[in-house]
C-alpha cells in the first residue's frame, strides 16, 4: 500500500523546459580491506544474515529480505556513499540501483515492506556481522512498501534529496543507509530486495549503484518539448490546486507527489486531450509541508514545488 505521492508544485513555463545533465558518481570496488567508504574508487555495501552471521562485502550483489521466523533466511544489506567531494547545493539527488530479476516461485512471505534506514554509527564492511550490525535510525527516509516477490524493479531510481543534503553539510554523519524490511512471516522462496553491488563486473561494471545528482541551477527537470505552458495554482494550497498544461496529443498522464524525502504519498492517471487541460487535484488529506509533483506523459516528465499550508 503507498501512503505517499510524489506532488510537485510546477512553476509557470513560458517555453519548454531544457535538458539536464545530472553528475555520474557511480563507486568503483575498491579494496574490500576495511579502508573503502564509498568514494569513487572505493564502493562500500554488504549484506549478512543469520544464516551464517559473517560479512559478504566483495559479493557482486546485496540482498534483503523479510524477517523469517522459522529459519535463518532474514539478510539486511548497507550501503555508503561518500558525498564529501560532490556538490553541497544541489536541486535534487536520485540513487540508482540495478535490481536483479525475482525468483521464479515463492510458498511464503511473498509479499513484504522494505524501508531505506539511516545508519548511525561506524560499520566495516569486512567485519559486520548480524548479530553486531550497526545502529539504525527509527524512521526510514524511503519505504518500498508491499513488494511482491514476482514484481520486477529493474532499474529503479530513489529520491534520496533530503538525506544527501543532510550527510553533505553534516547534519546527519554519514554512515550510510541500511535496506530492511519489517514484516514478520516464514520466509520459504519468499520475496527479496536484491541487485548488483559496486563489487560487480557485469557490463564493465555499468550496474553498480550509483548517484544522479542535480545542482541547482541544472534541475530535476526532463525534457518534454510537448508539455508546454504548465501552471500550478493556488501556490501555497490548501485542499485542492490545479495543474494547467498543453500537451500536442492525446494521451495518459501520470502525476506523482512525493515529500522532501522522495516518499510517494500519491500516484494518478488521468486521460488528456491534445491542447489545453486542466487537473485538480485534492490534498486535504496531506500533512502541511512541502512536496513535489512529478507530471509525466509520453515524452518525458516535469517536476516542480507545491507548498501545503
Amino acid at each position: 500500500m503507498k501512503h505517499i505521492y510524489k506532488l510537485a508544485f510546477i512553476f509557470l513555463l513560458a517555453q519548454p523546459i531544457m535538458a539536464q545533465t545530472p553528475i555520474i558518481f557511480q563507486p568503483g570496488p575498491g579494496l574490500n580491506n576495511g579502508t573503502d567508504e564509498g568514494g569513487a574508487n572505493g564502493g562500500k555495501d554488504v549484506f549478512i544474515g543469520d544464516a551464517d552471521n559473517i560479512t559478504h562485502g566483495t559479493e557482486s550483489a546485496f540482498v534483503t529480505s523479510p524477517v523469517s521466523n522459522c529459519n535463518n533466511t532474514t539478510w539486511i544489506s548497507l550501503l555508503k556513499f561518500d558525498v564529501s567531494s560532490l556538490p553541497s547545493v544541489v536541486d535534487s539527488v536520485v540513487m540508482v540501483l540495478h535490481h536483479t530479476n525475482p525468483s521464479a516461485y515463492c510458498y511464503s512471505n511473498c509479499i513484504a515492506d522494505f524501508y531505506f534506514g539511516i545508519v548511525t554509527q561506524p560499520w566495516d564492511e569486512t567485519t559486520v556481522s548480524y548479530s553486531n550490525p550497526p545502529t539504525i535510525s527509527s524512521t526510514p527516509f524511503y519505504s518500498l512498501l508491499n513488494h511482491n516477490w514476482d514484481d520486477s524493479l529493474k532499474v529503479k531510481e530513489y529520491n534520496i534529496t533530503q538525506v544527501y543534503r543532510d550527510w553533505r553539510d553534516g547534519t546527519v554523519p554519514n554512515h550510510g543507509f541500511e535496506i530492511y524490511s519489517t514484516t514478520v512471516g516464514c520466509n520459504n522462496a519468499c520475496v527479496y530486495v536484491c541487485g548488483y553491488s559496486s563489487d560487480d563486473t557485469t557490463n564493465g561494471g555499468a550496474y553498480r549503484p550509483y548517484l544522479k545528482v542535480y545542482t541547482a541551477t541544472s534541475g530535476i527537470h526532463t525534457p518534454n518539448a510537448e508539455l508546454l505552458g504548465v501552471q500550478c495554482y493556488p501556490n501555497p494550497a490548501n485542499d485542492m490546486f490545479t495543474l494547467e498544461f498543453t500537451i500536442s496529443e492525446m494521451q495518459k498522464i501520470i502525476v506523482e507527489l512525493t515529500d522532501v524525502t522522495g516518499r510517494v504519498v500519491s500516484t494518478s492517471e488521468y486521460a488528456m486531450t491534445a491542447g489545453t487541460n486542466k487537473i485538480p487535484i485534492a490534498i486535504k488529506a496531506v500533512d502541511a509541508g512541502l512536496y513535489y509533483y512529478h507530471l509525466k506523459t509520453n515524452s518525458g516528465e516535469v517536476s516542480g514545488k507545491l507548498i501545503k499550508q
